[in-house]
Formats: C-alpha cells, structure tokens, sequence
C-alpha cells in the first residue's frame, strides 16, 4: 500500500472533515437555488407586470372605441358582458344566458341574431357580427356584436367564443336622419341643389326640374348655377366670406317664361372633408310680386270708380302741406246713400258711386285731386283755389248728383250730397284735423237741410266732437238702461182714457234733456235703436202689469218700432218672449212702425208682420200722410190701426181744403176697416171736426202730455178709464 492511499484513508476516516464537506456543499447548492428562484420570482413579477399593462392598454383600447369585451362558453351557457372605463377599478359585468340575452332582444331581431349565432355555433364560420335592438334599461339601444370562435369541440360544435360589442344608436339615429334629410331633399316642394364652390350643380330635386321645365335630372346637373340668373347672380366673395348669402333674382325656364325667385345659398365644411360644397334653397315668389304689384296700385287707387283712395289722397294733402303750397280740401258725403243700398241693392249703389265719382272728375278732376275717402265720402283738394268758386262749383255738383232718379218698385229715391269744405292754412295746418274740419262742416250741411254746401267756421269742428260725446254718452245711458218712458194718452171724444203710447226721454248727466228729435236719429245711425225698442216694450209690459196689479184692469199700451228693428229677424220671438216673461198678453202691446221699413225691403218687413200679427200683437202704422206711398202699402198688408199724421190735422179749423182732404182720407180709412188715431190733437177747435170725420182715438197735449208712469197713474183713476 503506498503512502498516498494511506493519507487518504486516514483523511476519509475523519468524521469532522466529512461533515464540514457536507454542509459546504449543502450550503452550495441552496445558495444556488436561492439564487435562481430570485431570478426566476423576478422574470415573473416582470411577466405579470407586462400581462396588466397589456391587459389594461387593452381596456383602455375597448374604453377609447367604445367597445365592451364578452365571452361565452359552453358548459356553462353563460354570456359574460364587460365594460371598461377610464378608472382601473370601474368595471360593468353583465352576465347571463343566451335565452336571458334573447328575453332583451327586440322581437323584430331576434330571427337574425338566432341565425348569426347557430351559424358560428353549428357550421363552419368562425366569425359572428350582427346588429340588433337589446333593451339594457328602459329603453331598446341598437347594439353591433363582434365575435370568433376560440375552441370547438369534437362534433365541431362551438366551446368559446369571445368578441366585442358597441352601443351604435347615435350612429344608427345619424343614419335615420340623413336618410330622413336626403328623402325631405328629393320630396320637398321647395326647388332645393346641391352645388361644388364653383356653383357648379351636382345634385337637385324633381321641385327645381319642374321650376325650370327640364326634361331631366341629367340636364341639370353640371350646369353653372349662376348662368340660369338673367338678373342678379351668387357673389362668391360675398359668400366665402359670410358662408350664407339670400337674394332676389329671375330665370327664364325651358318654357321661355319669367319666373322670380327668392334664393338662399349656404356653403358647408365638413370636418372630416376637405371638400365644401353649397345648398341652395329657391322659392318661387313670381305670384307674390303679382299680387304686390297689384297691391301697390290699390294703395293708391280705388278700384271701384278708378279715382284715388285714402292713400293717395293723404300723400298729395302731405305733399302740398310740406310745399306750403295753399289749397282748399272739399269734404262730399252722399245723402240718401243708404236707402239706395237697401231698395235697390248694392250693384245699383256701386253704379251710383261710379256716376257720382265721374260727376267729380268733371267738375273738379282739372284743377285737383279727386278720390274716394271711403263709402260714400270723396275727397278733392283743390290747390291755388278760391273758396268762393270752390263753393259754386260743389253747389252744381250736388245739382248733378240730384239729376238721377232711382225707381224702385212704386218708389222714387234720388241721391243728393252734403259738402263741408276747408282752406289750408287758415282752418289748420294739419291733415288730419283740416280733414275732421272738413268733415264737420260737412256734418253742418246735413244739419242745415242735406243737399247743402257750408264752408267751415272756427269752433264747429268743437261742436262736432261735442255730438261724438253725446254718441259715447247715450251708448251708455243704452247699455245701463238708463232711459226714461213715459206715457202719453189716447183718449175718446168724451175725453175719456182709452190707451195710451210709451215715449222714450234721456236726461242726460252731461247734455241735459235731449229732445227725442236728437236722439233718436244719432240712435238708428249707431245701430242703438234696436236695444231701444227692447227697452221700450218692457217698460211697456211692465207698466201694464202694474196696472193689473193695483187698478184690478189695464190699458193697452204702444210701442215705437225702428225699421232696423222690425227688419231683425230675431225680433218676433223677443217681443213675445218679453211678453210672456211679464205675463202680458201681446193682444195689450200695440207695435207702431212708419213706412220706411217698406222702403228699406218690402218683403223682409211683411214676414214680420205676418210673424208678429201670428203672436197676437197688434200692429199700427205710424205718421200715416207725411210719405208718398202709404195707400200701397194699406193694400199690402192689413194694418189694425192707423195714426194719422199731426202734418194733416193743422188747420183743418181754418182751411177748408185741408179739412176735404182729412175728412176724405179717414172715410177712405174707415172703408178700409181700420181704426183710426188722430195725432197732434193741441187745441179745443179740433173736437168739432174730429167728431165730424168720427174719429173715436186722439192723441195730443190738448188732451195731456207725456208723462212718468207714477203721475200719469195719479192724474188717472181708473173710473176714468172705464
């Protein structure tokens, strides 16, 4: 054995330098270990670190297009929905399954999404994408479903699928309402284009083919816009630099007609297009100038007699004012205008205004202007004119005016003319009240005798706003029943009461007693007769039903009835109606009338008679003798009574011819079988002859006044009524 051996077997024999080897190594090796699991644990805390970075570069990625991640998988059937946002932790999951997915579906895409889905499930496409309707809360939000087969089973049947999915109802909504803008653009009826920036013309509607009477779509598009324009045309700078330009202009269409346009240009820039392009939006506007070129000539002209209207009249008194040029302004007003409307109709008016505004053309048309102020008032301002000679020249006008007669049925009506006339600048300096001083002294004409001329005098245009005040103040009085009626009596011969007439009194607060001769007429021409009459007949019924109550009788009492009144054809069944809610019988109310309701339309006035005489009322015809054709209308109709005018009882003591002619007309009455009323009975020396023509009813102040119902009541006990 050599002396090597025999070291290392006395070495390996130590046991203390065994175990220290040992632990060397020991400790050699986990150093080692230790050494690579750090480098290993750091290599995966890396990995990871990439994996959540990915993972959300990912979400954010899905957050940023709006996209939600999902899954599904087979052996669970569970869809897994995920919805990512900007912030880490906030994260929406819904997750279900397919038939819970199908319950939100709308039913009018669940076919689809079925078809899609078993595609991708049983055949052979990996890929899925379909649109549909799915209801997430209240309302349906149109959704678009992405997805790939991940796994498939032996069958080839799918195991994994995963996609994504994005709320596209905003896009879906932008796409309704383009198409929704491009049907509006090809259905609208206002001619619409679409141009380039050089005008030139890449799209329109049938409305602007129609406009220019194309053949064609083809014939219109790539036209320049402006050359269509045989007037103004599109001023590119103007619209470059206010991106919207409206104008006027005209074209002449295929039909070589003339048509005006209204034209309103736009240019747009879209974002995500480098291109501009224009819409232009045309209205033909060629029947509006028409019709505003017509307006424009009736501004100025009347156009039923060809002269000029208010308008004009007015700038010509403005022009010669600013000129301070002197001129006299002559105010007309037709007399009689009315009842010519009324019996002969208003053709036959509308030719007597013609004729009267030729009259003035004739006699003032040279030196003036002439033109109609409105319904049967004219105006001619007259410049550099005496008022004398303007005075005589308006007299020969109401000469010629007169000349006409007008045959209506058994009538004769003639047209006559009230004339005011006023100077600039003596009456004022002012159009509109040199106008108002014209048309008072106008006013003053008809008050002196109609058919007259009166030249304005200072304080009478005063006087006429007094008589508009007295209008406001009987209004008034009208519609607060504030009239006053009295009575006064109809006796016999012996004196003895047998009925008596309702007369209408105003005590006016700022007027103080107004004669019904005033009142009465201002009445009628403001249409406040009728409510007059209404009044008229309850105090009527109301006085009767006194009477009733504390005399144990009563007497029959009259009423005054307007023509516009008896005219209404209302008025009937208000009579009666008052009657009956005084419980009256008509039999009591006598409704008096003048023949004037005959004039104004003869028909119309007999209905009501008829209907009034059916009610029980009696039916009295006022002021009998003072017209011209009473007697036709005593063969028209039947009246019960009739009451002699006062105009043929005065001096019938004193003159023989007037006593024949009375005597004469009551026996032709009392053939007739009708009663008879004398008014106007004033004097004692009437009697004799009264009882002569056997009158057995007058009316008079020989026999007493009218008088309040309370002292007319006092003055006559009922003995003396019986």
């Amino acid at each position: 054995m050599s002396d090597k051996t025999s070291r290392g077997e006395s070495h390996c024999k130590d046991p203390k330098a065994l175990l220290e080897r040992r632990l060397k190594r020991e400790r050699n090796a986990r150093e080692q270990a230790e050494t690579l699991l750090q480098k290993k644990t750091q290599n995966l805390f890396v990995t990871l670190q990439k994996s959540q970075i990915a993972q959300k570069e990912l979400e954010l990625a899905l957050w940023a297009s709006q996209e939600s991640f999902w899954s599904w998988e087979a052996h669970s059937d569970i869809m897994e929905i995920r919805s990512f946002s900007l912030h880490a932790k906030c994260v929406s999951t819904w997750a279900g399954t397919l038939l819970q997915l199908a319950e939100r579906v709308h039913e009018d895409d669940l076919d689809g999404l079925q078809f899609h889905w078993s595609m991708a499930l049983h055949g052979n496409r990996d890929r899925i994408e379909f649109s549909f309707r799915l209801k997430l809360e209240k309302d349906f939000q149109w959704v678009r479903l992405r997805g790939r087969v991940l796994k498939r089973g032996r069958a080839g049947e799918a195991l994994h699928i995963v996609g994504t999915t994005k709320d596209i109802t905003q896009q879906r909504m932008a796409e309704q309402s383009f198409h929704l803008m491009a049907s509006a653009f090809a259905s609208s009826r206002e001619p619409m284009l679409v141009l380039s920036p050089d005008l030139i013309i890449t799209e329109c509607n049938d409305a602007f083919i129609h406009l220019i009477a194309a053949s064609s779509k083809e014939q219109c598009t790539g036209q320049d816009f402006n050359e269509l324009f045989i007037a103004e045309k599109i001023d590119k700078a103007q619209l470059s630099l206010d991106k919207q330009v409206r104008f006027e202009s005209k074209i002449r269409n295929g039909r070589e007609e003339i048509r005006v346009v209204d034209i309103s240009v736009a240019l747009f820039e879209p974002h995500h297009n480098t291109t501009p392009y224009l819409i232009a939006t045309m209205r033909d506007i060629s029947d509006r100038k028409r019709s505003e070129a017509k307006l424009r000539q009736l501004a100025l002209q009347d156009e039923l007699t060809g002269l000029s209207n208010r308008n004009a009249l007015r700038d010509a008194i403005s022009t010669y004012i600013q000129q301070d040029k002197r001129f006299v302004l002559v105010f007309i007003d037709l007399d009689g205008f009315k009842a010519v409307n009324d019996s002969a109709g208003h053709e036959r008016g509308d030719i007597e205004l013609q004729r009267v505004g030729a009259l003035l053309t004739g006699v003032f048309g040279r030196t003036g202007d002439v033109g109609r102020w409105g319904g049967d008032e004219f105006i001619t301002v007259l410049p550099n004119q005496n008022i004398d000679e303007v005075t005589e020249k308006a007299k020969h006008l109401i000469d010629a005016i007169e000349e006409d007669v007008i045959r209506v049925k058994s009538a004769e009506l003639r047209l006559s003319a009230s004339i005011g006339i006023a100077e600039f600048p003596e009456h004022s300096k002012k159009i509109e009240s040199l106008v108002q001083c014209a048309d008072a002294a106008m006013y003053r004409a008809k008050e002196l005798g109609k058919g007259q001329v009166f030249v304005y005098e200072p304080g009478l245009y005063e006087s006429m706003t007094q008589q508009v005040s007295m209008v406001n103040d009987l209004r008034r009085t009208v519609e607060n029943h504030l009239l006053d009626f009295y009575i006064q009596g109809k006796y016999d011969l012996h004196g003895e009461l047998k009925g008596g007439e309702v007369l209408c009194r105003w005590i006016s607060g700022l007027h103080g007693v107004v004669s019904p001769a005033v009142f009465i007429p201002i009445a009628e021409e403001h249409k406040l007769d009728c409510a007059i009459g209404l009044q008229a007949l309850e105090a009527a019924c109301d006085y009767i039903s006194i009477m009733e109550s504390q005399q144990g009788d009563s007497i029959p009492l009259s009423v005054n009835i307007s023509a516009n009144q008896m005219l209404d054809p209302h008025f009937p069944e208000q009579a009666f109606s008052i009657c009956s809610a005084n419980n009256v019988s008509p039999e009591y109310i006598e409704l008096e009338l003048t023949e004037s309701v005959f004039i104004r339309d003869e028909k119309a006035a007999l209905r009501a008679l008829n209907s009034l005489r059916d009610k029980g009322f009696k039916l009295s015809l006022d002021d009998f003798g003072s017209g011209f054709s009473s007697l036709s209308y005593l063969r028209s109709f039947q009246f019960e009574v009739v009451k002699v005018d006062k105009s043929l009882i005065q001096g019938i003591h004193q003159d023989s011819k007037a006593n024949a002619l009375f005597i004469g007309l009551i026996g032709m009455l009392k053939s007739l079988q009708i009663n008879v009323v004398a008014e106007g009975v004033e004097i004692e020396s009437y009697l004799p002859f009264m009882e002569q023509a056997d009158i057995k009813l007058m009316q008079g102040f020989y026999f007493g006044k009218p008088m309040p119902y309370d002292q007319f009541i006092a003055r006559h006990t009922w003995e003396t009524c019986r």
